[in-house]
């Protein structure tokens, strides 16, 4: 699978969004306090490097949505979109504990505990050197959290997105399914029409219009995020063939 546009180089941005998966955060101990201060490191090394940095965070460690059969579709997107403000609220928690001024802001409204999407305070958080961490979605149903990393990176204007996973990234075909080949560069169009199934085809689809990159890498394999943000080549880089 290749692309007649060449992809643009990888650069080091100067403001990144990180998708974290709910996965991420725990699995049979849907809360599980090494995974969270691994991926609270991660976020430090970031803020290290002189990046801004922006989270938009899943709920699948608590609740998949889409996958609860005693609910109907809208009402598990709901639930699953709560799900996302747990995990911001822990996240934001940790953070705060090591001197990291966070902002949570969820696109689901839950004023108690997460401000309302705004971006133009997002921004400003992220200007002055604090973390921005989006819950809640996009706030409606039938949206993924890859959708609403696309729409929230849009936003704010951020140069890159790192979608970090439990694979080292992208491939040809699900490797369970048979003999895949690893691809170090795609184009979202290229993900679209062969739904290779690690975005969604919405997420892909906001990306491609957006112009904005993607690296699909191992969240979980130590100096993988400072290498992807160094502009080194980790995972799959995906980007867009017409911006």
């Amino acid at each position: 699978m290749s692309s007649s546009t060449s992809p643009p180089p990888r650069l080091k941005p100067n403001r990144a969004l990180i998708k974290v998966s709910g996965a991420g955060l725990g699995s049979d101990n849907p809360l599980d306090p090494d995974s969270i201060e691994f991926i609270l490191e991660r976020v430090r090394v970031a803020l290290d490097m002189g990046i801004e940095i922006a989270l938009v965070v899943g709920g699948g460690n608590i609740l998949r949505g889409a996958e609860q059969k005693i609910l109907d579709r809208t009402a598990g997107d709901m639930a699953g979109m709560m799900a996302t403000v747990v995990n911001g609220v822990v996240l934001k928690d940790g953070l705060q504990e090591f001197g990291t001024p966070v902002l949570l802001q969820s696109g689901l409204p839950v004023d108690r505990v997460a401000e309302p999407v705004n971006v133009d305070r997002a921004e400003s958080y992220l200007e002055d050197g604090g973390v921005v961490i989006f819950a809640g979605g996009t706030g409606n149903p039938y949206f993924s959290t890859d959708s609403a990393a696309a729409l929230r990176a849009g936003e704010i204007g951020a140069d890159l997105i790192l979608k970090g996973t439990d694979v080292d990234g992208v491939y040809s075909r699900d490797p369970a399914r048979g003999e895949a080949r690893f691809l170090s560069e795609v184009t979202y169009q290229e993900i679209m029409e062969g739904e290779l199934g690690v975005i969604d085809l919405t997420a892909a689809n906001i990306c491609r219009k957006t112009g904005i990159p993607m690296i699909v890498y191992d969240l979980f394999k130590k100096g993988n995020t400072r290498a992807a943000l160094n502009g080194e080549e980790v995972g799959t880089y995906v980007y867009s063939a017409t911006k």
